[in-house]
């Protein structure tokens, strides 16, 4: 298998559960990235430099740590030496495609079965010449894993693959997550906020198309029902701040938005999801499922999600599958559920139910027979 695993970021999370997932059923020969790419393309950079955090693994896995960006002796050495019939590829940004290419070049040479995870069908701030790289390197698998139909749908739009070469195996839920734990009144102390207020989250990089803007001007309508409503936006921001610090402050929401807009250590996600009531997730574009709603869903957390992408999968309850960019009917999910215990209630339920239909078991199950049926 072909991707990243801790220290470094990129797939990092995915990587971690499918391999324990997978090793139940092969023995995996796990190489990852030394180093991703230069700093510069990755705000907050690509390693996370969480002591606290163990990668837990077994005698089924065995990882080599040697891809570097700068060396492409380490691209061809990887393509020369991944064991197996089959080579699997996490695939989800083109800023690896060159790298990913000489190692598809070598693998092909010497007749082995490639599988494609695609991640992300179309980059989230895709132009012309991202489709027209993507397309070369899709030349070369034998097979594609898509997370969603709509997904797959995408796939055969945009790239026209065969949907005989497709298959749809869910996104799992990152349990890892939860590896310690805490409990709620724990991760409030954690994080200075107070235990009898209602708490809404919205968690991971700060990208543009992630509509942070939008989720601001809805909370102003929020707090106007709901007074001690707090939000918490947390993580490393990929955009220039200041026109969503103008916008706090134009709506007067100082006292109800608390920033962390550095990256979250792994060890600390824990208690940004255990501290809080709900997960809004109000993307304005998205080809694929998101890490944070499926975070969402291991802490059993009621979710506000937009129509894009593989975000309605996420939910049960469609009533909380929101318009993209609709600020009113995102203020309006958000207040009733906040003030409505029996309805977070019913969808933290959801979500539990949610965690048990994309489990890790089922997808390594999946995946092993997938490998079976190629070789």
């Amino acid at each position: 298998m072909i991707g990243t695993l801790p220290p470094i970021k990129g797939m990092s999370d995915y990587c971690i559960e499918l391999t324990q997932a997978l090793s139940k059923h092969v023995e995996i020969d796990f190489i990852s990235f030394k180093t991703l790419y230069p700093n510069f393309l990755y705000p907050g950079g690509t390693e996370d430099k969480d002591k606290n955090f163990k990668l837990k693994t077994n005698q089924n896995i065995k990882i080599r740590s040697f891809i570097t960006y700068y060396n492409p002796f380490t691209w061809a050495w990887a393509g020369l030496s991944a064991k197996g019939d089959i080579v699997h590829f996490q695939w989800w940004t083109t800023f690896l495609s060159p790298i990913f290419f000489v190692i598809l070049s070598f693998l092909k040479l010497r007749r082995k079965k490639i599988i494609f995870t695609v991640h992300n069908v179309l980059g989230h701030e895709t132009n012309f010449i991202d489709r027209w790289i993507t397309k070369i390197i899709f030349l070369f698998p034998d097979f594609f894993i898509l997370h969603s139909t709509g997904n797959i749908d995408r796939m055969e739009e945009v790239f026209h693959i065969s949907r005989d070469k497709m298959i749809r195996i869910p996104h799992g839920i990152y349990e890892f997550y939860k590896n310690e734990k805490v409990t709620k009144k724990e991760s409030r102390e954690k994080l200075n906020i107070r235990q009898d207020i209602p708490v809404v989250l919205s968690f991971g990089n700060i990208r543009e198309y992630k509509g942070v803007d939008i989720l601001i001007e809805a909370f102003a309508i929020v707090r106007d029902e709901i007074p001690d409503a707090l939000l918490i936006i947390a993580g490393k921001s990929w955009i220039d701040w200041k026109p969503n610090k103008k916008l706090i402050e134009k709506y007067k929401l100082q006292k109800n938005i608390r920033t962390f807009l550095e990256y979250v250590p792994m060890s600390d996600v824990k208690h940004y999801f255990e501290a809080s009531d709900l997960v809004a997730l109000p993307y304005k574009h998205f080809e694929s499922q998101s890490g944070p709603g499926n975070i969402a869903l291991a802490f059993h957390k009621p979710l506000i999600v937009s129509n894009t992408g593989g975000l309605p999968d996420l939910l049960k309850n469609k009533e909380f599958v929101i318009e993209k960019n609709n600020v009113k009917q995102l203020s309006e999910k958000i207040i009733k559920i906040l003030k409505n215990k029996k309805l977070a209630e019913q969808l933290s339920k959801d979500s539990e139910e949610m965690c048990r239909e994309y489990s890790w078991e089922g997808i390594g199950k999946k995946t092993a027979e997938l490998y079976k049926r190629l070789r």
